[in-house]
Order: structure tokens, then C-alpha cells, then sequence
């Protein structure tokens, strides 16, 4: 049974991740452990998927853990270049209120789409605002090399894409349904690639600044 082309691109950012941050105990560290957590997670949702199974309860599961941690991945980032937590705790709080409304009303069965949607729009305003800030410091930095950069990149057009699939996702998931045509599948698959992608280049670019300061 093959892989799926997205779980591909998250196992070798995980393997990258082991690579290049071994070491590392700040918040670098835990990306090891949050790929060996998503990569868990994936293996087990394409299984359920594969036997005809729903498995929009274990991604509801999986949702809180991945929105926390790349909040808080955002606030390491981005605190030195302007206040971010007055952007984190608001969207945090929707996130958190409208998840458990969610849950509640369709008994965790259903997808939490709406509360995805608005953790996807705080990330996607928090990445503009340090593309904003990062772009009127007078510090040269060469982007090529910088690692931040990538993961906030990576954040931006993965929530960009997902955002816009999120609005149209029950129109999505009934073209699977009529035509057997997985368009949401595909363009997650691409993102992912992206994501996870850009993920990896910069652990390259961390590994790379950390040998050369020592």
C-alpha cells in the first residue's frame, strides 16, 4: 500500500527534524516531537480512511494540538519584532470558545470547521504583520539563510490555501461525494509539500547558523 503523497512530505520533515535539530532543547526542539505527534496522527487518519472510515473525530483531536503549538511557535518568532500576543490571545480564546461550541453541537463527529478557520485567520494575520515588521528593520538579513523566515512563509501559504478550502468545504467534500473527485485531498496534498517543505529547508538553515556560531 503506497503512502499518500502528504504523509510522505511530513515523514521526511520529521526526519529532518531529528537531523538537523538534535540538540536543540528551546522551542526548536519541539518540532521533533510535534512531527513524530503529526506524522502519528496522518498514518492513522489515512488508515481509517482506507477501510471506509470517518476519521474526522481523530483530526478534531489533533486540531487543539496543532493550533497551540504553532501559536506558540508564532510567539517565539515573532515577540522581538512587535506585541504579538495582543493578536495570539484573542484568536486563541475564538479558537478555544468556538471548538468547544462545535464539538458540543455535532458531538466531535463532524470536522471543527469554523474554529479551524479562525485559528487559520489569526495565523495568517500574524505572518503578515512580521512580513510588515520584518521588512522594515534596518538589520540586513539574508532571507536565503534564515530559518524564521521559512517557517513563517511555510505558515502563510499553507492557511492561505487552507483557509480558502475551509470556506468551501462542504462544497468540496459533495463533488467527492458525486463525482469521487478528492479537489480538497489534492490541494492539501500540494500544500503540504509546501508546508512541510519549507519546514525542512529551514532546520537545514538552524543546523547551519548553529555550526558556524560554534
Amino acid at each position: 500500500m503506497l503512502l499518500p503523497l502528504g504523509l510522505v512530505a511530513e515523514i521526511v520533515c520529521m526526519l529532518f527534524a531529528f537531523r538537523f535539530l538534535a540538540g536543540e532543547e528551546n522551542y526548536w526542539g519541539s518540532f521533533r516531537w510535534f512531527m513524530v505527534f503529526t506524522v502519528v496522527v496522518e498514518t492513522i487518519g489515512y488508515v481509517l480512511l482506507m477501510q471506509g472510515k470517518v476519521n474526522h473525530g481523530l483530526y478534531n483531536l489533533y486540531l487543539p494540538v496543532e493550533m497551540f503549538f504553532k501559536y506558540y511557535i508564532l510567539y517565539r518568532l515573532c515577540r522581538s519584532y512587535f506585541r504579538v500576543t495582543y493578536w495570539i490571545i484573542p484568536f486563541l480564546v475564538l479558537f478555544v470558545a468556538l471548538y468547544i461550541f462545535e464539538g458540543i453541537t455535532n458531538h466531535f463527529d463532524r470536522y471543527s470547521v469554523q474554529s479551524n478557520s479562525v485559528a487559520a485567520l489569526g495565523i495568517l494575520i500574524i505572518c503578515v504583520s512580521y512580513f510588515y515588521h520584518f521588512l522594515k528593520k534596518d538589520e540586513y538579513v539574508n532571507i536565503y539563510e534564515h530559518a524564521p523566515f521559512w517557517i513563517i512563509t511555510a505558515l502563510f501559504f499553507f492557511y492561505l490555501g487552507g483557509t480558502a478550502c475551509n470556506l468551501f468545504f462542504d462544497y468540496l467534500a459533495d463533488i467527492y461525494r458525486k463525482q469521487h473527485i478528492p479537489v480538497r485531498f489534492i490541494i492539501f496534498t500540494i500544500l503540504n509539500f509546501m508546508l512541510y517543505g519549507c519546514w525542512s529547508y529551514s532546520f537545514v538553515c538552524r543546523y547551519r547558523r548553529k555550526i558556524s556560531s560554534s
